[in-house]
């Protein structure tokens, strides 16, 4: 799901009395959607949970999401997570694509992304 729809969704959700967070990789982008709160964390597309099979890393991060969950008071906050990718894993980075994705190949096309986004709620 887009992180469009994420938002969108979590509005409609808190309307109705439920408390939801959202983990991002892109804070600038979610800060902009308008997500009731959020915890952002520095790990790779595709990975925002962990290595796969890495359970003890995804417990601690939903772990760290529940307590945000009790602790953000203000809408709209996003937290920083403190889990580091591990440095040698940077190192490869074999897994990242050689080219961004179009949205991001520029400052121009992130403007335009996050014009879009801030277009407000379709819902309301």
């Amino acid at each position: 799901m887009c992180n469009q729809s994420v938002g969108l969704v979590q509005r409609v959700l808190e309307k109705s009395g439920l408390v939801t967070i959202s983990l991002t990789n892109m804070p600038f982008v979610t800060e902009k959607i308008g997500v009731p709160r959020a915890a952002a964390i520095e790990f790779p597309f595709g990975m925002i949970w962990g290595r796969p099979g890495d359970g003890d890393t995804h417990l601690e991060i939903l772990r760290s999401m529940l307590d945000a969950l009790e602790t953000i008071d203000t809408p709209g906050t996003v937290i920083e997570l403190p889990f580091p990718w591990p440095e040698e894993e940077f190192r490869k980075r074999d897994w990242f694509p050689t080219e961004p994705t179009p949205w991001a190949s520029s400052p121009e096309a992130v403007n335009e992304m996050l014009e879009f986004i801030q277009h407000g709620n379709p819902l309301e």
